[in-house]
């Protein structure tokens, strides 16, 4: 079970890192209250979480190749938590979210790049479970973090919560980090000196980079327009609530399907992504002809399944195609291929939305572009042994 510490380290890491996105909308009424601005101003805040990953991401994945990485997530760790503690008392809507560009700035130093990184480093011959184990914290985020949140700002107002909760998930994280990542795992890595300049040059890096980038940012559109869809459906916020839930279990049960077949069917890593890719299809197909309840029901199975596993995909495919040792940067340098359809997906739904008074074209876009993602995948070559 000790082998399998550093997996549940990078459980917790994104849990406390990507994972806290479950609760940004907790803050957006409080905040709107206090500084007197829109919601749909504060609804930007989330935009930082792509844009500075995608501008910082490729430094950050160089660096996850070079210095001890559990040094790299503490640093991370602090300036986040501390970032966030700094806003807790901000007396402008200004500063706090210069205060929120450096929380995502931390965030960037202990999330995807760089705990996949450490899987595949890890646990050579096994990273599609440890890969599946870790993503699994953003899941267990979205089930546990609300909740709690809720009930914190039910007793304490916004400054406090925020407060207490990131001093709370610094001493956290400082304990399991130290805990479960050895001091020396990462470190300068020979074959990232030789190769840096050379990952891009490649079919599979340009391919994984756009599959993954079109996989992944369905997801996002998805996670935006599922409670005003249901709610244009005539379901109840509270139904859809239990929609989400359902889709969440189903993202778990995706994730343990990963650690359980993902090693044993590496040599098929490509026609495993394009499989969860049509998955989601297929569930899309049924969320679009749903008439009751319980045709939501099993289309958000479907969904939730295929979405979860598909969160691993990108280290993994990653580690199909390209060195343990520049898998830092590999990760890192394709992340501004996620910017353009992380940036424009959300906004064009909800334009696709306010003009039509309803999802059915996006959900057929959505459908569209997860069949281009499974195509790119299949397109990719041969794998290395």
């Amino acid at each position: 079970m000790r082998q399998w510490l550093p997996a549940f380290c990078g459980m917790t890491c994104l849990c406390f890192g990507p994972g806290l996105v479950s609760i940004y909308g907790f803050f957006v009424e409080p905040l709107s209250r206090e500084f007197g601005v829109g919601v749909a101003m504060l609804n930007i805040g989330p935009v930082a979480l792509l844009l500075v990953p995608g501008i910082v991401a490729p430094r950050i994945g160089k660096l996850a190749d070079r210095v001890p990485i559990r040094r790299l997530i503490l640093t991370g760790v602090s300036l986040a938590m501390l970032s966030l503690c700094a806003i807790s008392q901000m007396p402008s809507l200004l500063l706090a979210a210069v205060g929120f560009l450096f929380f995502a700035l931390g965030m960037t130093m202990y999330g995807p790049v760089v705990i996949n990184g450490l899987m595949v480093k890890i646990y050579s011959g096994r990273e599609a479970r440890a890969l599946a184990v870790a993503a699994m914290g953003i899941s267990l985020a979205g089930t546990t973090l609300p909740p709690v949140v809720g009930l914190l700002l039910a007793k304490l107002d916004w400054r406090q919560t925020l407060l207490f909760m990131a001093l709370t998930i610094l001493v956290v994280q400082w304990t399991v980090v130290l805990r479960g990542i050895p001091a020396n795992a990462g470190g300068v890595s020979p074959t990232a000196a030789q190769a840096s300049g050379e990952i891009t040059r490649g079919r599979p890096f340009w391919l994984i980079g756009f599959c993954v980038a079109l996989g992944l940012n369905v997801a996002i559109v998805l996670a935006v327009c599922y409670p005003p869809y249901f709610i244009s459906k005539g379901y109840s916020v509270a139904q859809a609530g239990w929609f989400l839930s359902v889709a969440g279990l189903a993202g778990f049960t995706g994730k343990g399907m990963i650690a359980w077949l993902g090693d044993a069917a590496k040599g098929y890593a490509k026609w495993l992504a394009a499989g969860l890719c049509l998955i989601q299809v297929a569930g899309l197909y049924a969320l679009y002809s749903a008439a009751d309840a319980s045709a939501v029901i099993p289309a958000m199975c479907l969904l939730g399944f295929g979405g979860g596993a598909f969160i691993p995909m990108h280290p993994y495919l990653n580690s199909r195609y390209f060195d343990a040792g520049i898998i830092g940067q590999v990760n890192g340098a394709q992340m501004p291929l996620f910017l353009p359809f992380g940036l424009v997906g959300a906004p064009l739904a909800g334009y696709a939305f306010d003009s039509m008074g309803h999802y059915n074209v996006v959900l057929l876009a959505l459908a569209v572009a997860l069949v281009c993602s499974a195509i790119l995948s299949l397109m990719l070559p041969g794998q290395k042994n």
